[in-house]
């Protein structure tokens, strides 16, 4: 085994080259063999020129993981995913071979940009307090811990992401999940149907759950290259535009390497480029424009920047908002909304996504992401963690963990994190007894609770998804 042969697990994003990262490109370009389900080779073929390519069916996603550890004999190899390998992707089952047969210091994991927050960014949606994600698909889940992780989302208003909605063969499971929130006097609530996000296709609407519900012709355009977003408390709404002269930037995580393509092009492209310090720095060898960062407080900073954008955008200039992260997730999205700003929304990789790569895979299933609010989450926390919702929680400080002493089994693998990817980053990996009662900064930094199936290895966090309990491997 070539000494220097590494193993990338890569999240290629929704479909788009557009929308894939330049880590992501690189890590492919560093790699002898690119291994994946047939359709996502296709999406990257113009990126495999003298790369050999090693495509299965739907499947065989343990035999691809195989076929990618046992090909580190040759050389380097990159096992892709749509999406984000983390976000029911490779990262799990990856790992779990891998670290049977190879150190997994010579595994890296690469975020992608995900579906939901595609969509959200293609639609002007913002997340501000909590989202939670499920899928439908109960090949390797019970169907009734589906069901209720859906019901409690319904019960607590939370906005729920659902992934895998249906299938031919899987039908009734997405009827029961719109009878779950009619049954709780939320029919009327807003549905987000996307399907084929950033591909040939695309469709992008607005229905209601009760109108998803009741027609047929609705159903039928549901399907595994869709994703479904329930509005819920919390959630709001920009102007989205894909002409607009003004862009809405996620820079992502930290690190220049997480800019999605789009992004590295509209930050060239730019006559003004407008956000914190920190994000211009990131970007800095990446524009050609102007810089603004704004004056006063923050809500005066943001407000003042969708002014000037809005001034550059009437004679004729592209301007460009950053904002760290992805602009669904609790970003200054929502303030930028308030401006009544036309807005092109260039999606990126979101906090939680950086830190679970870089701790492995600890958010294999169903996981919900919190803004923590002193007092006000607990309860809410502790009843995703029961219904088991891998959690990532944006904004803790360590003074708030021991809260959680009783929501986090003590057993479970942790993290908190931040500054991932940046200078001066924080990350501590360990059991939930042992983090709860450790001590740290009193910034603010992201926690992440693995899923209830999970372990520790190497210091990473690997998730098992349920491939055990159908396949031998």
């Amino acid at each position: 085994m070539p000494s220097e042969s590494k193993l990338f697990i890569v999240g290629i994003g929704p479909g788009s080259l557009e929308q894939m990262t330049i880590q992501a490109r690189e890590a492919i370009r560093q790699s002898e063999y690119v291994v994946g389900y047939r359709a996502y080779i296709d999406l990257v073929k113009d990126l495999l020129p003298g790369k050999e390519a090693v495509s299965s069916t739907m499947g065989r996603e343990v035999d691809r993981a195989r076929e990618a550890v046992d090909l580190l004999q040759e050389g380097s190899v990159s096992l892709i995913s749509s999406g984000d390998p983390t976000i029911y992707g490779m990262a799990g089952l990856g790992l779990e071979v891998a670290s049977r047969q190879v150190s997994l210091d010579r595994v890296e994991v690469v975020p992608g940009v995900t579906s939901f927050t595609s969509a959200s960014c293609l639609a002007g949606v913002a997340f501000r307090e909590a989202v939670a994600v499920t899928s439908l698909s109960d090949l390797l889940t019970p169907w009734k811990e589906i069901e209720a992780r859906a019901a409690l989302a319904a019960e607590m208003n939370i906005p729920l992401a659902i992934y895998n909605p249906r299938s031919r063969g899987r039908r009734w499971q997405l009827d029961r999940v719109l009878e779950i929130f009619l049954e709780r006097e939320r029919g009327d609530s807003r549905l987000l149907l996307a399907r084929n996000v950033f591909r040939q296709g695309q469709q992008v609407r607005w229905t209601t759950v009760r109108e998803l519900q009741s027609r047929e012709d609705l159903q039928e355009q549901v399907d595994m290259f869709t994703v479904l977003l329930i509005e819920g408390q919390g959630m709001c709404q920009g102007r989205p535009s894909q002409n607009s002269l003004i862009n809405l930037i996620g820079t992502g995580p930290g690190g220049h390497q997480h800019l999605t393509v789009e992004a590295r092009g509209l930050i060239g492209r730019s006559d003004l480029l407008l956000g914190p310090e920190r994000y211009l720095k990131l970007v800095q060898d990446c524009g050609r424009g102007r810089t603004c960062t704004g004056e006063g407080k923050v809500a005066q900073r943001v407000a003042g920047r969708a002014r000037q954008a809005r001034i550059a955008a009437a004679r004729g200039e592209t301007a460009s908002l950053l904002v760290g992260g992805d602009p669904s997730m609790f970003s200054s999205a929502p303030r930028i909304f308030q401006e009544n700003l036309d807005l092109h929304i260039c999606p990126g990789i979101s906090a939680f996504q950086g830190v679970a790569a870089r701790i492995g895979a600890p958010m294999a299933n169903d996981f919900a992401v919190v803004s923590w609010s002193r007092g006000a989450s607990l309860e809410r926390m502790a009843r995703l963690i029961e219904a088991g919702f891998a959690l990532a929680v944006y904004n803790m400080h360590y003074q708030d963990l021991p809260a959680l002493g009783e929501a986090i089994p003590a057993s479970r693998p942790c993290a908190l994190a931040r500054d991932v990817s940046r200078e001066g980053e924080m990350l501590v990996v360990d059991r939930g007894s042992e983090l709860v009662g450790g001590q740290g900064s009193s910034r603010r930094s992201t926690l992440l609770v693995a899923a209830e199936n999970s372990y520790l290895k190497e210091g990473r966090i690997i998730a098992r998804r349920g491939y055990d309990a159908r396949y031998s491997y």
